[in-house]
């Protein structure tokens, strides 16, 4: 089974059946990171299609690696930026869920345009996203998740959900394991596109 995708290979924006073989609703996953997560959910939520897009090579590895061995047939691994997905591959309207989590906070001012989470990154998120579509985001970064705050609550077209709820049920990441071991309070945020 191969869970790599080739951007060579695929039609853009991203056909979600053609890269499947089926009709489900789509979650997606930016920095999936060492999988943790990625293959929690998948295996939990045999129903749902879950994309992963990690742009570290050796982690975009590890997590095709992990997948397919698992045999996860509902688990698709693309390597590229966020941006390029953002911008470039998502259709109008088509992903159900998008979860953000531990995004790097790039704590140095000099480094803060690097950051995934923008206003102009929410309203490509709101756009891919289908109505009714959930954005769930946490940091462990409390600077980084005043910006988040701030962003997201003048982002238009989203309602803020309860994030204990809206995160209820859903397996927690590798880092997120490290930070609450170390005590580390996590930030976590949720919204539901209104329109």
């Amino acid at each position: 089974m191969t869970v790599e995708l080739d951007l060579n290979r695929v039609a853009i924006p991203l056909d979600w059946p053609e890269i499947f073989g089926r009709t489900a609703p789509v979650d997606l996953e930016i920095g999936a990171g060492k999988g943790r997560f990625l293959l929690e959910r998948a295996a939990a939520a045999p129903d749902r299609s879950i994309l992963a897009v990690e742009r570290a090579l050796a982690y975009h590895r590890l997590c095709c690696e992990r997948a397919a061995r698992r045999g996860l047939a509902n688990v698709r691994l693309l390597r590229t930026s966020a941006e390029d997905l953002l911008y470039r591959l998502l259709a109008p309207s088509s992903v159900e869920t998008v979860f953000i989590l531990f995004p790097d906070p790039w704590p140095k001012k000099r480094h803060h345009k690097r950051r995934l989470i923008t206003p102009e990154a929410v309203a490509a998120l709101h756009r891919a996203l289908a109505a009714g579509g959930r954005l769930l985001v946490k940091t462990d970064h409390e600077a980084y998740a005043g910006v988040i705050a701030g962003i997201l609550a003048d982002a238009p077209g989203f309602t803020p959900l309860e994030p204990a709820v809206a995160f209820a049920g859903l397996p927690l990441t590798g880092f997120e394991h490290k930070y609450r071991d170390q005590g580390r309070t996590i930030f976590p945020f949720a919204l539901e596109k209104t329109d």
